[in-house]
């Protein structure tokens, strides 16, 4: 385990060694928590309330979107795809380490970060905006909340692992990375809730495992659903990371024995 705790402070520290690419990826984020708080503070202005939302609801989806982001969307696993394509990926194979811990690590380091960043953006934004938040009165409700958001965390990892385990198979494995990522951002919940959709659209979005990432810790966090509707939300979140780590499983061995080290 100690090694995997040297990964994650080496990641910590390489992070902050490309200041430019932190701060320009911190702003963009930022740009983004402010454009969606705008445009949802003005549809609900009116009436004070969106699509069932009261202002302050919606308003509170937006800042805690803002931290699932920074905690579940990550770019280490992006990276294996880079590595795997130019042979740097055989260096880990001859190492005392399993690949899939240290990258879940040194996305990890990552994730920590930015989501201690986006606490302090939400609360310098919060103060200067006089934003109202819906803080959690409850510990029960703030600890399923805090689960569901680890689990999401793992999920999106497995996912964008999958995803990036194409690369055994094609040099272009940054193209469907792009869809992929465009797709589950809509898909999850990270620009609107997604019962705002039509019910049709919403129940096919359910059946998928992006809107347990963003949507539902979200709505945990609301206080929307009640403990049984949370436990069986936990439930698929479950049965999607066993699915998901079968098939992670199968395209590692089948994507090793496809490997050549081309590149090295």
């Amino acid at each position: 385990m100690r090694k995997y705790f040297t990964v994650f402070k080496t990641s910590w520290t390489n992070e902050l060694a490309y200041r430019a690419n932190f701060f320009l990826g911190r702003f963009r984020s930022l740009v983004f928590l402010i454009l969606l708080y705008y445009v949802f503070y003005h549809l609900s202005l009116g009436s004070g309330r969106f699509a069932g939302y009261q202002t302050q609801e919606i308003l509170t989806y937006v800042f805690t979107v803002h931290l699932l982001r920074a905690l579940i969307f990550g770019n280490q696993s992006r990276a294996m795809a880079l590595e795997i394509n130019d042979g740097t990926f055989s260096a880990y194979l001859v190492r005392p380490i399993n690949y899939f811990w240290y990258v879940f690590f040194r996305e990890l380091a990552v994730r920590v970060m930015y989501f201690a960043c986006a606490l302090i953006e939400l609360a310098v934004f919060s103060y200067f905006a006089k934003a109202a938040f819906i803080f959690l009165q409850s510990w029960k409700n703030f600890s399923l909340f805090c689960l569901t958001g680890a689990i999401a965390m793992f999920l999106y990892f497995l996912l964008s692992y999958l995803v990036s385990l194409l690369a055994f198979w094609s040099r272009e494995a940054m193209g469907p990375r792009f869809l992929f990522e465009w797709f589950l951002e809509f898909s999850s919940g990270a620009f609107f809730p997604l019962d705002i959709l039509s019910k049709a659209m919403l129940i096919s979005f359910q059946f998928l495992p992006f809107a347990y990432l963003i949507y539902f810790p979200a709505k945990v966090y609301l206080g929307k659903w009640d403990f049984w509707q949370i436990i069986t939300g936990i439930s698929i979140q479950a049965v999607w990371i066993f699915v998901i780590s079968m098939l992670v499983f199968v395209a590692w061995k089948r994507g090793l024995r496809r490997y050549s080290g081309e590149g090295i």
